[in-house]
């Protein structure tokens, strides 16, 4: 539905993707009711962002104690409410629901790779974000166009 190329720091990724969901809502006007996303994408704000969007987030949490082994008073009130996130997210995960979104999440994986080997972004060789974004725009329409062939087969 939209591509979009951002710098390698850890929070633009999931900045891009409420961006791209925004964007989609007001130009197309889709308004999904689940978004599933891979672990990178299991911070606290991106998560509240999409349930204030009214987005049930089907992301893959990293195993572990939510919140840290360990919290501080102060660092427990600035984090409580990602961590009240993360708790509903690891409820979520039990549903049959979240199973189904990480299925799908195998297929967008899939054309992922394919971008990156056949379509040569995993090196590019372009400098410039104008000119990389062009290249992924480019490259995710060839893939659908090859998704499309192979399903009207």
């Amino acid at each position: 539905m939209a591509v979009t190329v951002t710098q390698a720091a850890g929070d633009a990724e999931p900045a891009a993707a409420l961006a791209m969901l925004d964007t989609m809502r007001r130009s197309r006007g889709v308004r999904p009711r689940t978004l599933g996303s891979d672990k990178g994408y299991d911070s606290g704000p991106y998560l509240i962002g999409l349930e204030d969007r009214g987005v049930c987030p089907h992301t893959a949490m990293r195993t572990g104690v939510i919140g840290g082994a360990k919290q501080t008073s102060r660092r427990w009130k600035k984090n409580h409410a990602s961590i009240a996130v993360r708790t509903r997210m690891r409820r979520r995960q039990a549903t049959v629901g979240y199973t189904r979104s990480q299925r799908c999440r195998k297929k967008i994986e899939e054309a992922f790779g394919w971008i990156k080997t056949v379509a040569g972004l995993a090196r590019t060789r372009l400098v410039g974000r104008w000119k990389i974004v062009q290249q992924m725009q480019l490259a995710a329409a060839a893939c659908n166009l090859v998704r499309m062939r192979n399903l009207a087969a």
